[in-house]
């Protein structure tokens, strides 16, 4: 199969609104470039404290896989993500979240309101639990993002049969609800030192609080918490690479999306100084991410280069830019970085120029094939091909190093 291009469904639905009447496959297809997986999704909000003494509530997004009974329920609105129900002021938190430095940023005028309208989701919340025990894959955000905005990947994963955790880090995330009040960037724990140390400690509390399930749960209890994934994008691409170096037996692979390990933390972690060679891991990354630019792009190369004592796996985008493994096309078409419906984003290999990225649809859907395929063999034991083959003219994957291209 080729790519197939979804750009077309995807303008049409976005633009006119349709998130309440597309089919849940129309939704898929949109979301995640790929059809719904076997299960539908569920999902639901959980605050995980960890150890007191470090006194950091981790308000928590859990999709998982679910019944067929939920897809006769409604989907999750978007107001219904941020957990205004548990503020001690609804209407201050909802202010708050409409504000330009929180949901507001992501384009001029945008509201929850609207987002209530137009937000694409198979996510069910609170739908009835499918039968059985599931892989944990535990996600963290980029910096100043917000943890369900990477849904066409987490809502995807959790159709094909895992449990999927993703935390806002507070201070690092624009905007989180933790023991009922808003918490946006500032102060201490927004200081870029310590949100380094923070995040990957996040992960690790994450993983114990499903363990642990805390709080009680049956979606928590059905987690396999000897068989995680963990996975992160940017800012959370160094945080998984951190936290790959606590070497933490119950992590089996890992997933990092254009990650800034060169940038953060030691800045040394795609080398071979760093202690974890051997996790099974995949590294993805866009040709065009001006974010992270020519030397740190080059750096998330060189980690699948230095993984020695392992499997590594390079997957480059050649039209993808820093966002194209968001899902920040759902607040804004025209996001730049990767995601334009219709227009263009700066070029990273040309400076000065323009370049049209590579639809986001049929970004997400070679992003959901190569990442799917990669956890089902390290965390299901399961080989399966590849759904989609992959053009060469627009995308670079092989198992490392370098020197041994397998495309």
């Amino acid at each position: 199969m080729s790519l197939t291009n979804t750009s077309n469904t995807a303008r049409s639905m976005t633009s006119s609104g349709a998130a309440t009447t597309a089919t849940r496959n129309e939704k898929a297809l949109t979301i995640y470039g790929l059809p719904l997986g076997p299960f539908p999704v569920g999902v639901t909000t959980v605050q995980i404290d960890g150890d007191p003494n470090r006194g950091r509530g981790l308000q928590t997004e859990i999709w998982y896989p679910a019944t067929k009974d939920s897809l006769d329920m409604p989907t999750t609105k978007f107001s219904e993500y941020l957990g205004l129900d548990t503020c001690k002021d609804s209407q201050a938190a909802l202010d708050a979240a409409n504000a330009d430095g929180a949901i507001g940023g992501y384009r001029d005028g945008i509201s929850v309101a609207e987002l209530d309208e137009t937000w694409l989701t198979n996510a069910v919340r609170n739908a009835p639990l499918e039968a059985g025990r599931f892989p944990l894959v535990v996600f963290s955000h980029g910096s100043g993002a917000y943890r369900v905005s990477y849904s066409f990947w987490t809502e995807f994963l959790a159709s094909h049969g895992y449990i999927v955790a993703a935390c806002d880090h507070p201070g690092s995330a624009r905007y989180t609800i933790v023991d009922g009040e808003v918490i946006i960037p500032g102060g201490p724990r927004s200081k870029r030192e310590q949100m380094e140390v923070d995040r990957p400690l996040d992960i690790i509390q994450i993983i114990d609080g499903i363990e642990a399930n805390t709080p009680k749960s049956k979606v928590l209890e059905a987690a396999d918490t000897s068989n995680v994934a963990i996975t992160g994008m940017s800012f959370g691409g160094f945080t998984t690479a951190a936290t790959l170096e606590f070497q933490d037996p119950r992590v089996s692979a890992a997933v990092m999306m254009c990650a800034s390990m060169s940038m953060s933390g030691t800045k040394d972690l795609h080398t071979p100084v760093r202690k974890n060679k051997s996790t099974p891991v995949m590294v993805m990354i866009g040709t065009e991410d001006t974010v992270l630019g020519d030397y740190h792009n080059d750096s998330n190369r060189k980690y699948v280069d230095n993984h020695t004592d392992g499997d590594a796996y390079l997957l480059e985008i050649k039209r993808g830019g820093h966002v194209s493994f968001t899902s920040c096309e759902l607040y804004n078409p025209e996001y730049g970085n990767g995601i334009n419906a219709i227009g263009q984003s700066k070029s990273l290999t040309n400076p000065g120029e323009l370049y049209t990225p590579l639809d986001i649809q049929t970004q997400h859907q070679i992003i959901n094939s190569c990442g799917l395929e990669f956890l089902n063999k390290y965390l299901k034991k399961e080989t399966t091909d590849s759904t989609i083959q992959l053009d060469p003219d627009e995308v670079i994957y092989y198992k490392g190093p370098r020197s041994e291209p397998n495309q």
